[in-house]
């Protein structure tokens, strides 16, 4: 009997719950191995277990405590030169933030740009790489799918970026529009809802989006208190962190919404109230993602 190959190793390290657990369900969908970390220190504890190194390491750079550069170092440390640490945000950080790592994934991205990442590094290991000729490189997408330009310290090697476009516009995170085109936006990205309805049960995927629209109603009363308060980098996290799950999951509306507030912030606020306005249409597009959902799965 022919042996089952092994499943390739990611290891997502995030603070974000919502986002850290739909990472790990859509890979896992994929047939990765995965486990998570809610911190770089929950992570490096976790990489200093006996055992195998994972093939790959999915951290986000905007987290609490160690991170960016200093959070590769140690993570190169704790794994070796064979795993691939792609760092991971809903926005383009510093250069200095991700110039240790192998590459920058920009969410919300494909399931295909990690298996761009283990190939990339079959062709290293073939050729017989030395680590200290390592070549940085990177899959980066924008919310619209396009390739962002290249980047100084971090460049598209041909071979990932052709494995990373081959699928086209048929894939998770490839195709969600930006902010500014958000009112004519659909409320669901049905090329992104029809590849992940392919790749679980209804069950799954049906939970999947519930813990999207809770997480999002969660952060939206959040948001409310601290637009009261006058709060206004925890009011743009928190919509950071709405924008990143449904860019995912192709809640397009509530992406589009949750960018703008991420970008517009607080600046509002005096002016009639517009900064709750623009949080009742976002409580709004949760209500529409419902509904439509209730016909669907």
């Amino acid at each position: 009997m022919t042996a089952q190959p092994i499943p390739a190793q990611v290891l997502v390290v995030d603070d974000d719950a919502m986002s850290r657990e739909l990472l790990c369900v859509l890979l896992g969908a994929e047939g990765y191995a995965v486990e998570s970390a809610d911190s770089g220190e929950s992570a490096l504890v976790l990489l200093g277990r006996e055992g195998p190194a994972p093939d790959v390491v999915l951290a986000d750079v905007q987290m609490p405590g160690t991170t960016g550069a200093q959070l590769a170092g140690k993570l190169r440390r704790a794994c070796g030169e064979r795993t691939i640490l792609l760092a991971m945000s809903g926005s383009q950080p510093p250069d200095k933030a991700i110039s240790r790592f192998d590459g920058f994934l920009l969410k919300p991205f494909r399931m295909e740009e990690i298996a761009a990442a283990l190939s990339k590094r079959s062709q290293r290991e073939v050729a017989a790489e030395a680590p200290a000729t390592r070549e940085r490189w990177t899959v980066v997408r924008g919310p619209a799918g396009g390739a962002l330009p290249s980047r100084k310290l971090v460049s598209i090697h041909p071979a990932a970026a052709h494995a990373a476009s081959k699928e086209g516009m048929n894939t998770p995170g490839h195709d969600v529009p930006p902010a500014e085109s958000v009112s004519n936006s659909p409320v669901l990205n049905e090329k992104i809802f029809q590849q992940l309805a392919g790749s679980m049960p209804a069950q799954q995927l049906r939970e999947l989006y519930t813990m999207c629209v809770n997480d999002a109603r969660t952060r939206i009363t959040t948001m409310r208190r601290l637009a009261d308060t006058h709060d206004g980098a925890k009011f743009v996290r928190e919509a950071h962190s709405i924008k990143g799950g449904c860019g995912m999951l192709g809640a397009t509306e509530l992406h589009g919404m949750a960018a703008a507030l991420e970008t517009n912030g607080l600046e509002t606020t005096g002016q009639g109230g517009q900064e709750v306005n623009s949080l009742d249409e976002l409580d709004g597009a949760c209500d529409r993602l419902e509904r439509m959902l209730r016909s669907r799965v």
